[in-house]
Parts: C-alpha cells; sequence; structure tokens
C-alpha cells in the first residue's frame, strides 16, 4: 500500500512562480489543461490546489485519495452543480450528467440490459461491418484525417448500437442536429466558466436550435421503436424495455436523456481511442508486426465475431494501452456535498475536486518507465500487477462508465478489421499536440498514411 509522504492535514498549494502564465491567461487552462495537471502534480504531490481566476481547483493524483473519494467517500461526492447546469440542454439527466441520486437510480435499472449477450454480439457486428466499409474506402497511398475518419466511423457504430440504424450515414435532420450540438457542447464544456456557456450569445442560440431539432427527430424515431411489432435488438429498444420497482417505464424524456448520454459518452471515448491507437502503431513498428501476425493467425481473412475476442489479446493490450497514454477522458470532476475527510487530508463542502487519468496512467511508480509503449503491460500477468484505480480511462467508483465493456468491444473489434485491410504509417516532420476539450484528441486532427494490405 502505498503512502503519502506529507504531513497529514496539509494541502500543498500550487506557487505562483511555476505557473504564473496560467494565472495571468486562464485562456491557457483550456489549451494546455493536461500541463497545467502534471505541473501541479509535480510541484504539489498527491493532493494539491490551484486558482484560476478567483477559483480554487484540488487535484487528486494518487490510488490512495480515488479510493477514499470515489469509492468510500463516492456518494458525498456528485457531479459539479454548474456542469449540470450548463450541459443539461444536451445531456438532461442521463447517466453521464445526472445527480448522484438519480444517477443511482437509473443505473441500477440500465445497467442489467448492458450485459445481454445479444446486444454484445450484435455491437460486435455492427463494429465489424462499418469497419470493413470505413477501410475499404481508403485507396493505397492516400493520406487521410485518422482523427476524422475514426471519430465518423465510431459515431456509425454508436448510432447504430442506440438507434438500430445509422443516423449520422446521411445528412439526416438528427445526424446534422446532433454534429452541430457536439461542436457547441465541445465549447462549452471547454469553458473557463461554465456560467459564460449559458450566456444568451449566438453560439448559445445556436446549440439551443441544434438540440430541439434533433429532439423532434428523436421522438418521431422513439414512437417508431415503440409501434415496431418487431422491434431491432438496440439500446433504445432495451430502454423502452426497462421497468422501475413500481412496475411503471422510464419518461420519454428519460429515455431520450440516456440515448443521448450513451451516444455522447460511447462516440467521444472510442473515437478518440482508436485515434491514438493509430497514431502509436504508426510510429512503433515491430508493435504493429505483431498486432497484424495475430490479427491475420486467428481471422485468417474471416470477419471478426466476439467469439474471436479472447482470441485476440493483444489486440485488446494495445488499444488499452494507447488509452494509457493518451486517456480519451483525461480528467474528471466531483464536488462534495459535505465536508469531506480522505487520506486525513480535508476538503470543503463544494470544492472544485478535480482527477486526472493523464496523470495517474503517467506515475512512474504505478507505471514504469511510463511514457514507453508497451502493451505488454496489460498482458494476463502484469495488468493483475497495476494497483486498483491507477488505471482508469472510464473514471471509477460507483459512477466508472457503464459503456465501458462496450467500448473495449468497439475498439477491439475496430482495430482488429482495420488491421486486417490496412497499415497505417505516420507523415515525416508533422507534429502531434494535445487539444484538451470533451475529450483528448489530436490539435488540428491527425494525418496518416495508408497502404493496403494484401487480401
Amino acid at each position: 500500500m502505498m503512502t503519502i509522504t506529507r504531513t497529514p492535514g496539509e494541502i500543498k498549494a500550487l506557487p505562483s512562480n511555476p505557473v504564473r502564465d496560467y494565472l495571468r491567461h486562464p485562456a491557457l487552462y483550456r489549451t494546455d489543461r493536461v500541463g497545467l495537471f502534471q505541473e501541479v502534480f509535480r510541484t504539489c504531490g498527491d493532493l494539491g490546489t490551484f486558482r484560476v481566476g478567483r477559483r480554487t481547483y484540488y487535484l487528486a493524483s494518487s490510488v490512495e485519495l480515488a479510493h477514499q473519494l470515489l469509492v468510500k467517500n463516492g456518494a458525498m461526492l456528485d457531479k459539479p452543480r454548474r456542469f449540470q447546469v450548463a450541459m443539461g440542454p444536451l445531456l438532461g439527466d442521463g447517466l453521464l450528467a445526472a445527480s448522484n441520486e438519480v444517477h443511482a437510480v437509473q443505473r441500477k435499472l440500465i445497467q442489467p440490459k448492458f450485459r445481454k449477450k445479444t446486444l454484445l454480439s450484435t455491437s460486435a457486428e455492427v463494429a465489424a461491418t462499418y469497419s470493413r466499409e470505413a477501410a475499404d474506402r481508403w485507396a493505397d497511398g492516400e493520406v487521410i484525417d485518422v482523427y476524422a475518419q475514426m471519430m465518423r466511423l465510431v459515431m456509425l457504430i454508436v448510432a447504430k448500437d442506440v438507434f438500430g440504424r445509422s443516423v449520422h450515414e446521411d445528412a439526416s435532420d438528427f445526424g446534422t442536429a446532433l454534429n452541430e450540438a457536439i461542436a457547441e457542447f465541445n465549447t462549452g464544456v471547454s469553458a473557463l466558466a461554465q456560467f459564460t456557456a449559458m450566456l444568451p450569445s449566438r453560439s448559445r442560440r445556436r446549440y439551443l436550435r441544434a438540440i430541439a431539432a434533433m429532439n423532434r427527430t428523436f421522438y418521431r424515431m422513439l414512437e417508431e421503436h415503440r409501434t415496431d411489432p418487431d422491434p431491432p435488438d438496440d439500446w433504445l429498444t432495451a430502454l423502452l424495455e426497462c421497468r422501475y420497482d413500481d412496475g411503471s417505464p422510464m419518461s420519454d424524456v428519460q429515455i431520450r436523456d440516456e440515448a443521448i448520454n450513451l451516444l455522447m459518452a460511447g462516440n467521444e471515448t472510442t473515437g478518440a481511442g482508436l485515434t491514438w491507437t493509430c497514431h502509436l502503431l504508426s510510429r512503433h513498428p515491430a508493435v504493429y508486426d505483431r498486432l497484424l501476425d495475430e490479427v491475420r493467425d486467428v481471422l485468417a481473412g474471416r470477419t471478426v465475431t466476439v467469439d474471436d475476442l479472447p482470441k485476440l489479446p493483444y489486440t485488446l493490450q494495445v488499444f488499452k494501452e494507447s488509452m494509457r497514454l493518451y486517456p480519451p477522458v483525461y480528467m474528471f470532476s466531483r464536488q462534495p456535498a459535505q465536508d469531506v475527510t480522505a487520506c486525513g487530508h480535508t476538503i470543503p463542502a463544494g470544492a472544485a475536486i478535480l482527477f486526472s487519468p493523464y496523470v495517474l496512467h503517467h506515475r512512474a511508480d504505478y507505471f514504469p518507465d511510463p511514457e514507453r509503449f508497451d502493451p505488454d503491460r496489460f498482458s494476463p500477468e502484469r495488468e493483475r500487477d497495476i494497483p486498483t484505480h491507477a488505471y482508469m480511462p472510464f473514471a471509477s467508483g460507483h459512477r466508472i462508465c457503464i459503456g465501458n465493456n462496450h467500448a473495449l468491444l468497439n475498439g477491439q473489434i475496430a482495430l482488429a478489421t482495420l488491421s486486417q485491410r490496412v497499415r497505417f504509417s505516420a507523415i515525416p516532420g508533422q507534429e502531434v499536440a494535445l487539444e484538451p476539450k470533451l475529450t483528448l484528441r489530436p490539435r488540428g486532427g491527425l494525418k496518416l498514411k495508408v497502404q493496403r494490405l494484401p487480401e
């Protein structure tokens, strides 16, 4: 068990000098948030504070603090009210944004549906189909923006999982409106002060119009599902089947909120994860060769299915290690309803507590030689030695992402399918910088060259 070396009760504050630019120019909190978190950890240790403007943030960066705050005292830490208010128009009371009270009820209701084998099998088939179609569109020698392509691919997959239809394949009303809403959402969620996202600006009006258009199409699709004598085996059907303890169904508004939350969470995390995976593989040919060998030997050219996944362990290890180095969910926040004590430190009620998987994933005491791309960290023998909460690409505690297994499934299926058809190579001289938005993405996209593989 690792211990905190500082005196219990003492929380070190980030001095102004090492990061004076962050204090003078709070906009850098948006543009280099990962760098700020790393500086706080290096300067302050496991628990430190820093100020941006008038607001003080607490950054918790150890497995012990994660356990104390997210598990032992998890019921006392809620999603920040500012986040819920600012993002409410899009996310509503779905699992991603709901208060602990609502979340507990909804998770108990929805969780069993995510364990259905038919849903997993259908998701695998969908991921394989769309990944194959994506790869078949790329010409040999073509240079593509892998970030844009992976986000489009995963949106197609997750939309099909949720709605049983390809709402983004064409310029449908729903797809267009959702794209617009997500773009504005990303701007709002990255704002220094969340209340600015609620001001009656042109951007805010565009955001609300897009959501209204999206809602109109969603409720039409919901009614089609409800009246379909043979509805598709998708997540929207699963939500319609849910019943509370008293036998009542979810309201249409709550179904809408849950469906949009599933779509957002599934798309952003897996799409960014696949992007960084392609980036790392293009720069580590030995790892890439081993991955391609496994896919070729196991699948022998046939379409991957859910039953093949246990036979493709290295493929999953590559995806997991990519999300360690570049966790799409690079930060998340909680707000205590009352004073909370963790590892001898007291954090006051209403404080902004941040957790950064990026910082945890790059701690040398948790992951030796942390900057090295080593998928064997996640081999069965070595993965069990990773400290609990040291690796949390899907957060941790009672609010861990409900779709984490689906995200890993989609990532493993997509990676295996793409690896049957193409190999990516890096563009010489291309600089890749981090852009911390809703998820961690490459600033300005990521261009890679496509090499088609023999059938």
